[in-house]
């Protein structure tokens, strides 16, 4: 995700900045984790995509306790499961299917490239195709959040057209792309893919920037219902409308006078983890004192793939 104007250009040059100081370490997980690959009889996967958020960044540098690494120990619990996580921060929509991403020298993946060729790639690969699900992909703040300005509390007129193009590399490039990825020789999919909604950062100091989080979520839904893709509702996770800018001081660093920051905290990080894992059918642990959303989308039966009785590790 990203802020407004020159605070935009600061942000994402300090993400680039703080994840090359975990390079080293990543390269040494990354030879762990292979290691493992060879060694481990049908492992199975989850894969994390998009921008800073699945990336797990955080301005205080704790790069390791984000939504996606509480997931894969929810998943843990029931099988066994490595992490993929591809995401890139600073990742727009345009630059998952191009590259460039701001944050490409020191992403927790072992790829070169873009996000979504290498993605694709995993996915195909008969190593590992058919053993990797749940895959939950957040992106497209990127594409958009520059455009709002929290000192007129007012986004420009580029916003339209960031969303078109938005919308057109999810529907045309982005989630197709993945579906076909994730489809067996046969035709059926052999994993599930989430897409994630956005809270809105900018409750507490901008309240009418409700409507401009509003409409990047619904063209979100939008795009994810062409190819019948679950959302996952993290605006209302978040507190929605009515609870979002008492809670956003809690779930980001927005009022951490050190950083003002959008991205989440750990309290944050574990908020979106229980959107996911609640989608997926998982417990998840309990955050004291905020309440699940009052109401959400039904789910479809057996929603996560992996606890499929009939589910099939190989293709």
């Amino acid at each position: 995700m990203a802020q407004s104007g020159a605070h935009v250009s600061r942000i994402l040059t300090v993400v680039a900045l703080s994840v090359v100081l975990i390079g080293a370490l990543v390269a040494v997980d990354i030879v762990t984790l292979n290691k493992d690959r060879g060694a481990a009889l049908n492992p199975h996967y989850y894969m994390a995509l998009g921008n800073s958020l699945s990336f797990g960044y955080q301005p205080n540098l704790d790069f390791s306790s984000g939504f996606a690494d509480d997931v894969v120990n929810e998943l843990n619990k029931a099988s066994a499961t490595e992490i993929i996580n591809y995401a890139c921060p600073g990742e727009t929509t345009t630059t998952m299917i191009q590259g460039g991403c701001i944050g490409r020298y020191a992403h927790k993946g072992s790829y070169t490239g873009s996000q979504l060729l290498a993605t694709t790639a995993f996915l195909t690969n008969p190593r590992y195709r058919g053993r990797v699900s749940p895959v939950t992909l957040e992106i497209g703040a990127n594409d958009v959040l520059p455009d709002y300005n929290t000192a007129t509390c007012s986004a420009s007129a580029n916003v339209e057209n960031d969303l078109a193009t938005m919308d057109d590399n999810l529907t045309r490039v982005i989630l197709p792309d993945l579906i076909n990825a994730l489809k067996t020789p046969r035709g059926a999919l052999s994993g599930d893919l989430h897409l994630l909604n956005f809270y809105n950062p900018y409750a507490k100091i901008c309240p009418s920037s409700s409507v401009f989080v509003h409409e990047l979520n619904d063209h979100l839904l939008a795009d994810a219902q062409k190819y019948r893709v679950a959302v996952i509702d993290v605006y209302s996770w978040f507190g929605g409308d009515t609870g979002m800018a008492q809670n956003i001081c809690t779930f980001t660093w927005m009022c951490d006078p050190s950083f003002h920051d959008i991205h989440p905290t750990n309290a944050g990080y574990l908020r979106i983890a229980q959107a996911v894992e609640s989608a997926l059918g998982l417990p998840g642990a309990p955050l004291p004192g905020i309440a699940p959303p009052l109401t959400s989308a039904p789910q479809p039966a057996n929603v996560a793939f992996w606890r499929r009785p009939d589910a099939a590790l190989s293709v």
